[in-house]
């Protein structure tokens, strides 16, 4: 059994297929399915999603993407959200330095207080954290060592650093601060020889799976739009790099799945 662990269903992308989508995952044996949202609008549609299919678990939050349009409010509506039984975690939340942000330090500042008021959200409601990054590690690592401190020790794992592409000094921070961290289809990429590397040296005890659909389909899908039921796929690459079998990839990775969600 296998759990996608990041995919995006409200997106467009699937439109009236869902039922299909959830179908299809299904017979690859992905079992169940958590839906990230990225924004209010998505966090709405993410939960009816939920509310629609057994199999679906939802997360709300707010990419650093959406700064400067947040406000307030958004705030105040999230943490409403947040109570709704079917929401798992807060995210998908964290820092983007990648664009704008880049050479912007008020941009970069309104980002880093978005990510810390849902850090203490997650944690006013005892919910895992769903984390972002891109170009960004230096920040990331200060702002959860902080965050991690006011955790206590039993909470661990408490959150994922989702969609990992980073080295190893980064994935081996991660983990000692009490996160997991999740592949892709990345992973899969011809040109992915460093994160293999990486994902050769971290224990299954701290790795997850997620196809972060509709993006970032692994081969031979590579180009398409992505879903859950091509998690195996990607369970396949990990198990190669290991040197073990897909079953063991699979056992872990859904123990670790459902330790940190909290899915039966």
């Amino acid at each position: 059994m296998f759990i996608d662990t990041h995919a995006h269903l409200c997106y467009p992308d699937f439109g009236e297929e869902l039922p299909q989508i959830v179908e299809r995952a299904q017979a690859a044996k992905v079992m169940q399915i958590v839906s990230i949202a990225t924004d209010l609008e998505g966090a709405r549609k993410t939960l009816d999603i939920a509310h629609r299919f057994e199999a679906v678990h939802a997360t709300v939050g707010l990419h650093p993407g959406e700064v400067p349009r947040v406000m307030l409010c958004d705030m105040k509506e999230l943490a409403q959200l947040a109570a709704e039984p079917k929401v798992v975690a807060i995210g998908e939340t964290g820092l983007d330095y990648y664009r704008e942000a880049k050479d912007n330090a008020a941009l970069r500042q309104q980002q880093k207080d978005l990510f810390w008021a849902q850090l203490e959200l997650a944690k006013e409601r005892h919910l895992p954290v769903v984390i972002h990054n891109r170009a960004a590690e230096h920040d990331i690592l200060e702002i959860v060592r902080a965050h991690a401190e006011s955790l206590p020790k039993e909470s661990r794992p408490w959150g994922v650093m989702h969609c990992f592409s980073g080295d190893e000094r980064f994935a081996f921070d991660c983990i000692e601060i009490g996160l997991l961290i999740s592949y892709t289809g990345i992973l899969t990429f011809k040109k992915s020889t460093a994160l293999r590397e990486v994902a050769k040296k971290v224990s299954l005890d701290s790795v997850m799976l997620e196809t972060d659909a509709p993006y970032l389909a692994p081969e031979p899908h590579r180009g398409k739009r992505n879903e859950p039921a091509y998690v195996p796929l990607i369970a396949e690459a990990l198990a190669q790099v290991k040197g073990v079998t897909a079953e063991e990839v699979a056992r872990a990775t859904t123990a670790n799945a459902q330790r940190l969600f909290r899915l039966h």
